[in-house]
C-alpha cells in the first residue's frame, strides 16, 4: 500500500484523521481541521505549527541543493 501525499485526498483525510485522534484523546487544542469549499482549514498547535515546519524545510533544503 503506498500513499500518495500529492493528492489533496490524502492530505484532508490524513488531516481528519489526526484531529479525530487528538478530540478522542482529551486534547483538541492540538489540532483541529474542516473541509471547507476553499480546501482544508487546520488550527490548534500542530496545525499552526506543521505549515511553518514545511516552509522552513523548503527554504532550507532548496538551499543546500543549490
Amino acid at each position: 500500500m503506498k500513499i500518495d501525499l500529492k493528492q489533496a485526498s490524502t492530505k484532508k483525510g490524513l488531516a481528519l484523521i489526526g484531529a479525530g485522534v487528538a478530540l478522542a484523546t482529551g486534547h483538541p487544542e492540538l489540532l483541529t481541521a474542516s473541509v471547507t469549499p476553499e480546501g482544508l482549514q487546520l488550527g490548534g498547535l500542530i496545525g499552526v505549527a506543521a505549515p511553518i515546519l514545511v516552509g522552513l524545510w523548503e527554504a532550507i533544503r532548496d538551499e543546500f541543493n543549490g
